[in-house]
């Protein structure tokens, strides 16, 4: 197991979510381009993460998912079906195998590795990470040792994942790290002053799907010392409105350049 000593990773400062690039959107409101702008552009793409970044948004989202020869890509579902051109689970191909597919428009799968190479310390990473399908934990150290390697400031990632394993991994790899809690229906139902403290020993905030939430809810998680991120499945445009009317801290847009233009102030 690695070793990740308070501030392994380089120029870390604190651990807050929001940053410099995030203040100037809409007060403090972080736009997380989720999978890039995958509604423009193929999702886990650099189109995506370059139009993304064009667009506005504070950070670039990233889902990983581990090649049968062991490298971390971005990769939302366990099968290369929906979004490239080939078949079968990812967790079965290699990288080789992988890069050899069309994810759209002529792009190839890229490896986390990539990604970093790419932007470095130019851009704000929000990374979710995921078990295996065998519910093993297989990613956590490989993330860190390789967000260490590419020297990426702490306080320009986040990590998140609907794991709470993952999570607990995470904080005791490096318990200075700024963690997201993503949370499904059942378990957002069940919310209360204890389980939000208890979430708050580690994590600085959840992730919920925006139609499960409303302005009491958001109240509730906040006044507990954690921000609310909300996420959307594909409806975006429905429930936007709600969410700034609520006052949810970050918001993960399929479309960024939508959310800070109507985020955005007059002059």
């Amino acid at each position: 197991m690695i070793m990740l000593a308070a501030g392994v990773l380089l120029l870390a400062g604190c651990a807050l979510v929001g940053t410099e690039a995030a203040d100037e959107t809409n007060d403090d409101l972080l736009v997380i381009a989720h999978r890039g702008a995958s509604a423009v552009e193929p999702e886990h793409t650099f189109l995506a993460y370059d139009q993304a970044l064009d667009d506005g948004a504070d950070y670039i989202e990233i889902d990983l998912r581990k090649t049968a020869d062991g490298e971390l890509i971005a990769m939302h579902d366990d099968t290369v079906d929906r979004t490239t051109d080939g078949e079968g689970l990812v967790e079965n191909m290699t990288l080789k195998e992988l890069k050899e597919l069309d994810a759209g428009e002529g792009q190839s799968v890229p490896s986390l590795k990539e990604i970093l190479e790419r932007y470095g310390d130019s851009v704000n990473y929000y990374i979710e990470t995921r078990e295996s399908d065998d519910g093993e934990l297989i990613m956590e150290e490989d993330l860190l040792q390789l967000l260490e390697q590419h020297r990426i400031p702490q306080n320009q990632v986040i990590l998140q994942s609907f794991s709470q394993a993952s999570i607990n991994a995470l904080h005791d790899l490096d318990p200075a790290i700024t963690l997201v809690q993503l949370l499904k229906k059942d378990k957002v139902e069940r919310l209360d002053t204890d389980k939000l403290q208890d979430l708050q020993q580690k994590a600085v905030g959840v992730g919920i799907y925006a139609g499960i939430l409303d302005e009491s809810l958001v109240d509730l998680i906040q006044v507990n010392g954690l921000e609310v991120h909300a996420y959307y499945r594909g409806d975006e445009r429905e429930w936007t409105e709600n969410m700034l009317r609520y006052g949810v801290d970050g918001i993960f847009s399929d479309d960024p350049a939508y959310l800070t233009n109507i985020t955005e102030k007059p002059e």
